[in-house]
């Protein structure tokens, strides 16, 4: 068994679509499992939607609903031919987006928009694409099943950031999808939702479907994920900013990691710890090019230090550093410091520790002034919003030979405003203003990029 999972550019249209069923059925005889996110800004438009009925702009929120709605709707009347099929799955897309209009009703009423009911509306996206590429599937002869996540993604209730309950979902999987293989029929499902055991909707963060792949991988121990995106793989840099990325060979679970947490776009962080504790290996490969040779993640056993893999970065962060009013005790300091960043569900990219004093990078997302307000009770505050984060990864790159000097010898007039090394053994970060991001990426790539000189790279 293998789980394929195809992202919202392999489905943003009928033609993408029908490529999607084409690349499926290239792998029939491997048993795929696919997991299909909802099309191209889909979730976008849900999101907008909610928001439009939370200023009280209903009429805007339904219009939006209806575009989304026109757009299944287009796509259905293209692939899917058969008369009966065809109304319906028109059918069920409708009766899904009254419920969604139900939904933003309700919001504009109560004029409260909660997590749980965010996840509600996010669901829709998902349960919709799906539904059409197993329809799609059927129409080309393959014979296929949808599966609502509802049957098998317990989560508990941690709304828009749900984790699985992973010995029910495994338990519930190995009862649902394996008869169906052994029958050669194709399970369909949604990445990114679960449900709750009190039978609410949930949705484990954005862009996660990658993780949904790697669950399902995991519980049923398959032999390969396989990702399918709009890209050739996991690239040395963001071919945004970088004119000339290549196209990286292979990655250790730990170095994918580390690239995704620190921006890197292809996979989702959490992809890679279901992999991790079944050792599967996951390939990222693109459904527009479906021959090329991807990217495969899996455990690095070589523990010889690599030269830079990649470079990530992420922007719109906030340096916060804090300095004790008095010298209390450096643990009872730090404890606050945690409790408060617990209190506001913080996520922190970077934490440095020296003395007594603490710096901290979070997401400028995050609510700042409150952040700053509790910390003023035990220290001086010192917030430095509108930074960006650059990560270099490699396994083992804090021991590869001038190092620190070819990074810094580059960017020796960037204002490098905190460094962290060491500690994973696989990263180099720093942080610089925003808008210094691009042209630092640039140079950095250069130095290390402009001529490749070992295996792990190739040209696109």
């Amino acid at each position: 068994m293998i789980v394929m999972k195809f992202g919202g550019t392999s489905t943003k249209d009928a033609d993408a679509i029908r490529n999607v069923v084409d690349i499926i059925k290239s792998h029939i005889h491997k048993q795929p499992i696919i997991v299909i996110s909802a099309i191209a800004q889909a979730t976008n438009m849900l999101e907008k939607a909610a928001k439009l009925a939370l200023e009280d702009k209903t009429q805007e929120a339904n219009l939006n609903i209806d575009q989304l709605l026109n757009r299944h709707i287009r796509i259905i009347n293209e692939i899917i031919r058969d008369f009966s099929r065809n109304r319906n799955l028109i059918e069920f897309v409708e009766i899904s987006m009254s419920g969604l209009k139900n939904i933003i009703k309700g919001i504009s009423i109560l004029s409260e928009l909660t997590p749980r009911t965010l996840d509600s509306i996010y669901c829709y996206g998902e349960l919709l694409s799906s539904k059409i590429v197993q329809v799609a599937l059927e129409e080309a002869g393959v014979h296929s099943q949808w599966i609502d996540t509802k049957d098998f993604m317990i989560t508990d209730e941690n709304f828009t950031r749900a984790h699985p309950i992973f010995s029910i979902v495994e338990n519930r999987l190995k009862h649902i999808i394996v008869p169906l293989i052994n029958e050669g029929i194709v399970p369909v499902t949604q990445g990114f939702i679960g449900y709750t055991l009190s039978d609410r909707r949930t949705t484990m963060g954005r862009e996660s479907s990658d993780y949904t792949a790697s669950i399902i991988g995991a519980a049923l121990n398959v032999s390969d994920v396989q990702i399918w995106t709009d890209v050739d793989g996991i690239l040395t840099a963001d071919p945004t900013v970088v004119s000339n990325p290549k196209k990286i060979k292979s990655l250790s679970f730990e170095e994918a990691y580390e690239l995704s947490y620190f921006g890197a776009k292809v996979l989702h962080p959490n992809t890679m710890l279901p992999a991790i504790d079944k050792n599967i290996p996951i390939h990222i490969y693109n459904s527009r090019r479906p021959q090329s040779s991807g990217t495969l993640v899996t455990t690095y056993i070589n523990n010889e230090p690599s030269a830079v893999k990649s470079i990530a970065y992420k922007k719109d962060v906030a340096l916060i550093s804090v300095k004790p009013k008095r010298r209390f005790g450096q643990y009872l300091f730090w404890e606050h410091i945690h409790n408060t960043l617990n209190k506001f569900n913080i996520v922190v990219n970077l934490s440095m520790t020296s003395d007594y004093n603490y710096s901290f990078v979070i997401d400028n997302k995050n609510p700042i002034n409150s952040i700053k307000q509790e910390l003023e009770d035990v220290g001086i505050v010192k917030v430095c919003d509108n930074k960006g984060i650059i990560c270099l990864v490699g396994s083992n790159i804090t021991n590869v030979d001038n190092i620190f000097n070819r990074i810094f010898n580059v960017i020796s007039d960037v204002k490098i405003e905190l460094i962290s090394s060491g500690a994973s053994g696989s990263n180099i970060t720093f942080v610089v203003d925003n808008e210094k991001i691009p042209e630092t990426v640039r140079r950095i790539h250069s130095e290390f990029f402009n001529k490749i000189n070992d295996d792990t790279v190739e040209e696109l």
